[in-house]
Order: structure tokens, then sequence, then C-alpha cells
């Protein structure tokens, strides 16, 4: 506790080989040096509930292009991220077959969902770039063609269900 590692370059070397024959290499074998930084700022996206959240609502069977509810993604100001995938878990008493034409909207743009084999979770994969400070809203919507009675919630289960990527260091992103 409290030792730094900062500006160290540490490498992998190979000194050594246990094999059944002649093994022919130059050893040691040498990894290039990494230089160990602890203050790196990666980027982040910050979740809040979208203006498109319906709540609760009454809607009848035959309603199309629903907007059942929706998210925003806020990026951080250290880098611009790529938005590579969003996975939506439906709670509700209503079945996949249910529903049709489900689709998460991006900036008025419509991306195809596939629905997992317990109908329950939805993902698209989106691959958008939000510039750093920016925000984005994704919203899941669909068609109600089925079910009398029964519910649709559909809600991002865990932070880790929208894939995110930094576009400066390359690392995956947690949302908060």
């Amino acid at each position: 506790a409290g030792a730094t590692c900062a500006g160290e370059q540490p490498a992998l070397q190979l000194v050594s080989v246990t094999a059944g024959g002649a093994v022919v290499a130059g050893l040691p074998v040498t990894s290039n040096t990494m230089t160990i930084n602890e203050t790196l700022a990666i980027g982040t996206v910050v979740l809040t509930v979208g203006p498109q959240n319906s709540g609760a609502s009454t809607k009848e069977v035959g309603t199309t292009g629903y907007t059942f509810t929706s998210v925003r993604a806020a990026v951080g100001a250290a880098e611009s991220v790529l938005l590579k995938s969003i996975q939506w878990y439906q709670s509700g008493s209503a079945g996949s077959s249910d529903l049709a034409n489900v689709v998460t909207v991006v900036d008025g743009v419509a991306y195809p969902t596939t629905v997992s084999a317990d109908g329950r979770y939805y993902t698209s994969v989106i691959n958008k770039t939000v510039e750093k400070g920016l925000f984005v809203e994704m919203s899941i919507k669909g068609d109600l063609i089925s079910g009398s009675a029964r519910t649709v919630r559909f809600d991002v289960y865990r932070y880790a269900d929208i894939q995110a990527k930094g576009l400066v260091f390359g690392y995956e992103i947690t949302p908060t």
C-alpha cells in the first residue's frame, strides 16, 4: 500500500523451455517494454433514464411503433466512444411472440434486435461513434400484436449490457 509503480517499464522474458526434443532458439526472448501509468483518465459513459421513458401506460393490441422506454448515454470529456451494442431486458409478462418489429432507435436510425432463446433479452448491434462531451438517446420500440392483459417492461438490466469502447486508448468502458 502506498507504493507506486508509475514510470516503471516492465517486460516479459522467456528464459528457458522444457521440451521433449531439441529446442533451437536464442534465449532469453524479451518482449517490448510497457510504461506504467497510474493517472490515465479513460473515457466514461453515464446512463440516465431517457425522455422517451413511457412509464406505466395501457396500450391496445394492434398498437404499432410504440416506444417502450429510452436511455440516455452521456460521454465524458476524456475521449470519444464507440457504442457497440445494447441489450434490453424485458421483465414483463408478455412473450416475444406478443411483440413484432422490435428495434433499437438511435438518432433516428433503427437497429434490428436479436431475441434470446428465453425471449427476455433483445440485443442490437449499433457501432455508433459518440463524440466526447456529447450524448445519445437509445430507445426500444415495436408493435404489440397479441397478449391482451400482459405487460411489457424493457430496461437495461446491468450496466455491462451496453458495450462501449474508448476511441483514443482503446479500452472497453463499463457505463455507470
